[in-house]
């Protein structure tokens, strides 16, 4: 079959299937989506928020020992924890690509970092923007080119992942885009770009060195604890936007309808995380709410990738995959 021949041509409906098991859309018996949206006029407004070079057994929810993510915690009590949820490639650009896509990086054409997708490539903003979605980004882009990823780009989060200098954020462009249009569904990739070197954010003081229980991915030296405590702070620091992010929603009236996504990307920047194969590199946290159709406070040991995320989005729109 050629590669254009359906956009999500590398998905399997075996994967698929999994995450609406795991969604609990369908606890009735079977019915087609776009009726069950169109019948309850419920088809939610969306938001991923992405953090950027996180090891995803650092966070609490996870396992970590050290750092203090209080809003992710909560989040992970109101939704479903992904136990097994894999990237294709530990690196920043072909697994973003992955997941707005829908398709493998080699399928799509980013296959290794800082590379362009196929112009013919396809993905969120083209699938839900079908549905009448509006589809937007904050912060870091880093897929290319616009043919494939036409975002609506929407100001508020650092778009340099080496940022200097540093700059806090700001939530009146997400406000403004969320709020735009009430009768209209809105899609909201929010790419947030902590914990990714040189950490320069937050208050490394808040972790102590002598503290610290490294992980066993990391060499225990007085460099490492000093690099580790300030990777905990961005950690810390980006939580805090994840926080901010949700009251929005909850200030707004949004939670309700609103499928929210949280996953941590690759690993960090420490040896045998990112750019690796090891579970450190491409395991990744991913955390779903969705008030009244994912059971809160509970956790799934189904198997998941990047890939999957587009096409379950698509049906939870009422679209079809």
């Amino acid at each position: 079959m050629h590669q254009n021949d359906t956009p999500f041509r590398r998905t399997s409906f075996v994967h698929v299937a999994l995450w609406l098991v795991a969604f609990s859309l369908f606890a009735l018996p079977p019915v087609n989506a776009n009726e069950l949206h169109d019948a309850s006029g419920d088809r939610p407004n969306i938001l991923i928020i992405m953090a950027d070079d996180c090891t995803f057994s650092d966070l609490p929810a996870y396992g970590g020992k050290n750092a203090k993510t209080p809003n992710i915690d909560r989040l992970a009590k109101q939704g479903r924890k992904f136990n097994r949820a894999y990237l294709c490639s530990a690196m920043c650009q072909p697994c973003r690509a992955e997941l707005f896509s829908g398709q493998y990086p080699l399928n799509n054409g980013c296959a290794w970092n800082h590379s362009a997708s196929r112009s013919s490539a396809t993905s969120l903003p083209h699938y839900l923007g079908d549905l009448g979605y509006r589809v937007g980004l904050s912060g870091k882009l880093h897929v290319k080119p616009s043919s494939a990823f036409p975002f609506e780009y929407v100001t508020g989060f650092e778009k340099n992942c080496v940022r200097t200098p540093t700059c806090e954020h700001s939530l009146e462009g997400v406000e403004e885009f969320i709020s735009r249009n009430s009768a209209q569904p809105f899609c909201l990739v929010a790419a947030l770009v902590e914990p990714h070197v040189p950490w320069v954010m937050g208050d490394p003081a808040a972790y102590p060195t002598d503290e610290l229980e490294l992980p066993a991915y990391v060499a225990d030296t007085p460099r490492t604890r000093s690099d580790f405590a300030a990777y905990l702070a961005e950690i810390t620091y980006m939580d805090s936007q994840v926080g901010d992010l949700l009251e929005l929603l909850d200030t707004s009236g949004k939670s309700s309808n609103t499928l929210v996504l949280f996953t941590s990307e690759q690993g960090a920047q420490f040896p045998g995380c990112k750019w690796t194969n090891f579970d450190t590199g491409l395991h990744t946290a991913l955390i779903a709410r969705w008030p009244g159709h994912v059971e809160a406070g509970t956790t799934t040991d189904a198997l998941v990738q990047y890939a999957d995320i587009a096409p379950t989005l698509v049906d939870a729109a009422g679209g079809s995959v």
